[in-house]
């Protein structure tokens, strides 16, 4: 009896030994699974190439107030400290204004880092967000050779009001608000192809947002563009709107940009 019960016990052990090791293998063969499936899944979505991408709020180009542009004597009121080292000898400068993204033909010229009469005129005539571009060629010095190279400056400058509209949460939120809901439609870009799109955008003295346009460009996929058109007119949260030297309100103009990294 007691051979038996010895006999019987064992066979009991064997069993669940056997079930223990089928149902881990069981186990072990779903997880295997489901990660299977989980690295199909990213590497579908890795395959559409998204390219490394660059998201930008800002002025269309760099901002200057109004007082500064009217005071400007030289061109050196527009140059950084770095680019003021570089200039050995002037050889020429012309002041242009920017019409709907175009040179001009309001111009004038002059041969010495002094603005001409005329250049001070010109600039006294612009009104808030004005554009303009102040190309000056001269020649700088090769810190390799010694010997004096051809070069330009040509900075494009928009002329701002004295305090700029602001988006209360700031402006890494409102990149991220971008950012966060138009990832999904990335998925549409083909064999990392994208191209860069700008839309500009009105923000009125009472801190709204109106007159989104399409600028300029396109990121040759439509869905995207209008997915951006859609998120700027909808921008959630609140706007201090731009004051005048006067500290009167007024409307501010934003350009944002959108495109692969590289190539902006």
């Amino acid at each position: 009896m007691k051979k038996s019960f010895i006999s019987y016990s064992t066979g009991l052990i064997l069993l669940s030994l056997l079930i223990i090791g089928c149902s881990n293998r069981n186990t072990h063969k779903i997880k295997t699974k489901d990660l299977a499936l989980e690295t199909k899944t990213i590497e579908s979505k890795n395959k559409t190439g998204i390219p490394d991408v660059y998201y930008g709020i800002d002025t269309r180009h760099a901002a200057v107030t109004k007082a500064e542009v009217h005071n400007a004597t030289t061109i050196y009121d527009f140059l950084n400290e770095g680019e003021k080292a570089q200039i050995e000898n002037i050889n020429s400068v012309k002041l242009t204004i920017i019409k709907d993204n175009q040179l001009s033909q309001i111009e004038a010229s002059g041969t010495t880092d002094q603005l001409t009469n005329t250049q001070k005129d010109i600039l006294k005539a612009t009104e808030y967000f004005s554009h303009f571009t102040v190309r000056t060629e001269f020649k700088s010095k090769n810190k390799d050779t010694g010997k004096l190279e051809e070069r330009f400056f040509g900075p494009h400058i928009t002329v701002a009001p004295e305090k700029e509209a602001t988006y209360l949460d700031g402006k890494e939120s409102l990149i991220e608000y971008l950012k966060m809901n138009s990832k999904d439609g990335m998925y549409v870009i083909k064999d990392n192809k994208l191209g860069a799109i700008k839309l500009s955008f009105i923000v009125s003295k009472e801190g709204t947002v109106k007159d989104v346009k399409h600028d300029a460009m396109t990121t040759g996929y439509p869905s995207i563009d209008k997915n951006f058109m859609n998120l700027i007119k909808n921008i959630p949260g609140k706007w201090t709107p731009a004051e005048n030297a006067k500290g009167e309100k007024m409307d501010f103009e934003f350009v944002f940009t959108f495109g692969p990294r590289d190539g902006c």
